[in-house]
C-alpha cells in the first residue's frame, strides 16, 4: 500500500479514537495483541506507508508490505488477522502485514517533510537529498523511502511516464531544475493518487501501469525487473528515452520551466479541493 492509501486509512480509522480496545486477537509474535486490551486508542497517524496507532501506553507501526490489506467492520472470510481491535464503535483488522511496537518518540524516527503526503512535505528538503545519490538509476531512487516517504510502484511508474524518462536513467543525467520536476511531479501524483482512489477512479486514471499500449505513441508498453530492487516497471520504449547526460539547452530548460509553474498551479486547485472530497461507498483498498 502506498502513502495515499494509508492517508485514507487514517480517515477511515477516525471513529476509533478515544475509545478503548475491548477485544484483541491476531496471529502476530512480534507484539502481544492481549497488552492492548482496554487501552485508549490516543490518535492515529501516518508517515510513508507506516501506518502509526498511538495508544496509552504503546505505540504500533503497520506497514503493509507488498500484499497486506485492512478491513474495517468487514473481515475477510477464511483469512486469520495478523491483528485485530474491536471497539465500541466497530474493529478494525489488519493481514499479512509487519507489526511493530515503537520505543523511541515519533520526533526522531520520522521526517516529516520528506512524506509526499505530509502538510510538511518541503521540496528543497528532498532535492538536496536527491543531489547526493549521483548515479543511482531513477526507479530506485522513487522507492527510495528516505527520500520519497509514501511513494510505491504505481507512483513510481506513472510519475516516470509523466516525465518521460526510461527507469533506468540515473539521477545524475538529470539538470538541477530537473531535480525540482522529480519531486514536485512525485508530490503531485501522490495527491492525485489520493484524491483517484477516494473517488474509486484511480485504476482509470492509471496511463503506463499495468497498461498494454502508450496512450501516447501507441507502442506496445514493455515491463522489467528494473533496479537493485528488481520492481516492476512500465514503460514506453519509444515515449520514455534512456539518457546518459544531462540535458542543459535553454529549449529544455524553458519546458521543465512551464512543466513546473502547471504542477504548481494544480497542487493549489488540489489544496483547496481536498477537504470537500468524500469516500465513496467502494473504496480500493489494494496499493
Amino acid at each position: 500500500m502506498e502513502g495515499p492509501s494509508i492517508v485514507i486509512l487514517v480517515e477511515e480509522a477516525q471513529k476509533f479514537i478515544g475509545q478503548r480496545v475491548k477485544e484483541c486477537a491476531g496471529s502476530s509474535k512480534v507484539i502481544d495483541p492481549k497488552a492492548l486490551c482496554g487501552q485508549k486508542l490516543m490518535d492515529l497517524k501516518s508517515w510513508g506507508k507506516h501506518f502509526l496507532l498511538i495508544f496509552e501506553r504503546q505505540i504500533l507501526k503497520v506497514h503493509f508490505l507488498l500484499f497486506g490489506s485492512y478491513r474495517i467492520d468487514d473481515p475477510r472470510p477464511g483469512l486469520a488477522p495478523r491483528l485485530s481491535l474491536r471497539f465500541k464503535s466497530g474493529e478494525i483488522f489488519f493481514y499479512a502485514c509487519s507489526i511493530r511496537e515503537l520505543t523511541e518518540p515519533l520526533s526522531s524516527l520520522y521526517d516529516w517533510k520528506i512524506d509526499v503526503m505530509s502538510p510538511e512535505w518541503d521540496e528543497k528538503r528532498v532535492v538536496k537529498k536527491l543531489a547526493k545519490e549521483g548515479a543511482a538509476p531513477l526507479c530506485d531512487v522513487l522507492l527510495d523511502q528516505g527520500i520519497f516517504a509514501g511513494v510505491g510502484n504505481i507512483i513510481k511508474n506513472e510519475v516516470l511516464f509523466r516525465l518521460r524518462l526510461h527507469p533506468l536513467v540515473k539521477l545524475n543525467a538529470l539538470t538541477k531544475i530537473e531535480l525540482h520536476l522529480l519531486a514536485r511531479e512525485a508530490r503531485l501524483y501522490s495527491l492525485q493518487f489520493y484524491i483517484w482512489k477516494k473517488q474509486y477512479l484511480l485504476r482509470k486514471n492509471w496511463r503506463i501501469f499495468r497498461q498494454k499500449n502508450c496512450p501516447v505513441c501507441g507502442s506496445k508498453v514493455k515491463l522489467e525487473l528494473t533496479g537493485v530492487r528488481k520492481r516492476r516497471s512500465f514503460f514506453c520504449p519509444i515515449c520514455q528515452k534512456r539518457r546518459k547526460t544531462p540535458r542543459t539547452t535553454k529549449t529544455n530548460e524553458r519546458k521543465v520551466r512551464a512543466r513546473l509553474a502547471d504542477i504548481t498551479v494544480h497542487l493549489v486547485n488540489i489544496q483547496k479541493e481536498t477537504p470537500t472530497i468524500t469516500i465513496q461507498d467502494r473504496v480500493e483498498r489494494e496499493h
